[in-house]
């Protein structure tokens, strides 16, 4: 039933029945077909890295998790209550970038188009099924350990919607990949079957050193200590992998996504820690985590992730050289479309 609902939404979309807004910024849509962690965060994170330089950026999320209403511009200071632990989590790491939280994408837009004039793009985190907003450029992830293409829709399985909902993409981007090969990628390429426009790119996770969540200019080695993880993300088992890899993992205290702590989960966690800490012990856990963990009573340290991407290997061309020349061509596109007056979806 829940297939058969999205599927006949996104018909509704194709034929023009329900209608599809377009604006004057230049936007890029993240998302996936799955519930569910797939490095989301990582990758939207990755653009604004690489993009900040030539474009003043605002993101926009639903802020999911918060517990205020209506549009709200996020604050480095604030809460994940208030904002969401996502856009709290990146507002901290890139203080330039406006990031708007509000349910209604197109009010978001507006907004910005209102009171910003500064900005030129706007990246629309988690949008994919949010079809009511045009996008400039539609971005898909998929998580390799279980891509879109052996999935099923809830609830047989993880998607939103049929797979064949990855055909409005431009770039598909599999995360969370193991180091495979030049014929491995192809051969994963060729099991997604693209469309001649859509571009696939493969992105890894990087583990960088932890820092102390009080002071991020105070790190260490994983290697010269036993560590407690705390853990409330969508899926932990590429982290807990990693950390067996690297230290001794003590004790893994695992919470569900976006989970809300409370004064009785920092007690549970207190007295584990207290019981089974030994001289090296350290607790550990992750950005998106630190952002719902503010004042919390012990050390805490903050393990950071990075997103690397493959180049393209149809013209060895990278994700964000790519995209720069998607936008630069958008960008002429809707100054003469402007100066002709005209009004034009350039998405599906």
């Amino acid at each position: 039933m829940y297939g058969l609902i999205t599927y006949l939404r996104n018909k509704l979309f194709d034929c023009g029945v329900l209608k599809t807004q377009t604006h004057s910024l230049l936007t890029i849509g993240v998302g996936n077909l799955k519930v569910g962690g797939t490095g989301k965060t990582p990758f939207v994170e990755h653009l604004l890295t690489n993009l900040s330089s030539e474009y003043n950026i605002a993101v926009v999320s639903r802020g999911y998790g918060r517990k205020s209403k209506g549009l709200q511009i996020v604050s480095p200071n604030g809460t994940a209550e208030e904002f969401g632990d996502e856009p709290l989590q990146m507002s901290k790491k890139f203080p330039q970038v406006l990031f708007v939280v509000c349910k209604d994408r197109n009010t978001a837009i507006e907004h910005i188009e209102r009171h910003y004039p500064q900005i030129d793009l706007v990246l629309l985190d988690d949008a994919y099924q949010h079809r009511y907003v045009s996008r400039d450029i539609n971005i898909l992830l998929s998580e390799y350990s279980r891509p879109f293409f052996s999935d099923k829709v809830m609830p047989f399985g993880l998607l939103r919607e049929y797979p064949q909902g990855s055909k409005r993409a431009d770039y598909i981007v599999i995360t969370k990949c193991p180091h495979i090969d030049l014929q491995q990628q192809k051969d994963f390429v060729g099991r997604i079957d693209p469309l001649p426009n859509q571009k696939v790119f493969f992105s890894h996770i990087c583990y960088k050193d932890p820092y102390l969540a009080d002071n991020k200019n105070i790190t260490t080695d994983l290697k010269t200590h036993e560590v407690i993880l705390i853990s409330g993300i969508a899926n932990p088992k590429p982290l807990v992998e990693h950390l067996k890899s690297q230290t001794h993992l003590l004790k893994t205290i695992i919470f569900g996504d976006h989970h809300a702590f409370s004064n009785k989960d920092i007690k549970r966690i207190t007295t584990i820690y207290e019981s089974t800490k030994t001289e090296n012990t350290i607790l550990l856990t992750t950005e998106k985590d630190a952002s719902r963990l503010l004042h919390f009573p012990l050390p805490l340290y903050v393990l950071p992730i990075e997103t690397t991407i493959s180049q393209y290997p149809q013209n060895n061309q990278t994700i964000i050289n790519q995209i720069k020349q998607d936008l630069c061509t958008i960008k002429s596109i809707k100054r003469q479309n402007t100066s002709n007056h005209k009004s034009t979806n350039y998405h599906k």
